[in-house]
């Protein structure tokens, strides 16, 4: 336990050092202003595509993230040092998939607040909105960080990474839109992200072990 803990505050501290995280933020936040001042000043068109949007922006920010994600780790033979500890490989990946999660996509989560309110939300909508984030960005963070560490042993496997992660965004994108704006079909899109996320998180820590393993031989 106390190995686990000294990993994920060592890795907070890391990738809080680099630029994934501010990235994908300031695409986020600049996407998420200038889309309302393109749309113009219609409430009802700005409400009706906030929800999709937003998660398109969602989307392309953890992406973003995504960049050289386990590249260098593997590059400079950090994961062999860690497979010394008694951690393992998928408690390894698993914080640091926590840890992606954290830094990439939790100050998207929040920054959609004020987001939610230029496209002209009501409070209520705005929280479903974010509502909507916080259950199906950990399956975004997990499912790219995961195919990050299949292509960590490929030269220039970010574009690759971006290619392979597309069809496996578009489930929580749909169901994620169709949460945030409401009606009957909320509560069965909530229910999917939440089990989609809850999918990723148990078993991509365990393929991306696998993943550096191999790309380690």
């Amino acid at each position: 336990m106390k190995e686990a803990r000294t990993l994920l505050f060592y890795e907070i501290k890391l990738r809080l050092r680099g630029s994934a995280g501010p990235a994908a933020l300031g695409l986020f936040v600049l996407a998420g202003t200038l889309s309302p001042l393109a749309l113009g000043t219609d409430d009802a068109v700005l409400t009706g595509v906030a929800g999709g949007l937003v998660w398109v922006f969602a989307c392309l920010a953890a992406l973003l993230g995504l960049e050289g994600l386990f590249q260098e780790d593997l590059a400079e033979g950090r994961f062999a040092v860690l497979r010394l500890t008694s951690l393992p490989l998928w408690l390894i990946m698993l914080i640091m998939m926590v840890v992606y999660w954290l830094v990439v996509c939790g100050p998207v989560v929040i920054a959609a607040i004020p987001i939610g309110f230029l496209f002209g939300s009501d409070p209520q909508t705005s929280m479903r909105l974010v509502l909507s984030l916080a259950l199906g960005t950990p399956s975004l963070a997990f499912i790219g960080a995961c195919l990050a560490a299949i292509c960590a042993g490929f030269q220039r496997g970010t574009g690759l990474v971006i290619f392979l992660a597309l069809p496996f965004f578009a489930p929580a994108l749909i169901f994620g839109a169709m949460a945030a704006e409401g009606g009957e079909n909320a509560g069965p899109a909530f229910l999917f992200l939440a089990a989609f996320s809850l999918i990723a998180i148990a078993l991509c820590p365990i393929a991306a072990a696998f993943a550096i393993k191999e790309n380690m031989e």
